[in-house]
């Protein structure tokens, strides 16, 4: 009878040890993005500028803005996409996000070309596991 105790003690504990070694997978929180480019004024009559907003992995975005001839343009909940506009008359070029992100990355930019000069800037969030 001892003999019997003493090998379902020892399995009771080589169980518990085995166990004892699995670890969960932890989750990785959101990381929180509040992304804004340099903002940029030019001196040329007009422009083309294509604002662009992206993202990989898990990942909301809630705001995204950038600028177009009226003024600076507010999107909610937007997904990622790239808008080309014309400036005139208004000669500020910046974008903007807010978002969370897991494993990925959330990226605003901008990029206008003139035959002298050359307009870009961009900011980027990024996470990731192993």
């Amino acid at each position: 009878m001892k003999n019997i105790s003493t090998l379902f003690f020892s399995i009771l504990l080589i169980t518990a040890i085995s166990f004892s070694g699995c670890k969960k997978d932890e989750e990785t929180d959101p990381l929180s993005c509040n992304l804004q480019t340099a903002s940029t004024t030019f001196s040329e009559e007009s422009l083309n500028v294509t604002y662009k907003l992206e993202a990989t992995g898990d990942f909301t975005i809630s705001s995204f803005f950038y600028y177009d001839e009226s003024g600076k343009v507010e999107m909610q909940n937007p997904a990622p996409q790239e808008i080309t506009v014309s400036l005139n008359n208004q000669k500020i070029m910046q974008a903007g996000a807010v978002g969370n992100v897991t494993n990925g990355s959330l990226k605003v930019s901008f990029k206008a070309t003139t035959e002298t000069s050359v307009y870009e800037a961009s900011d980027q969030c990024s996470q990731s596991t192993n």
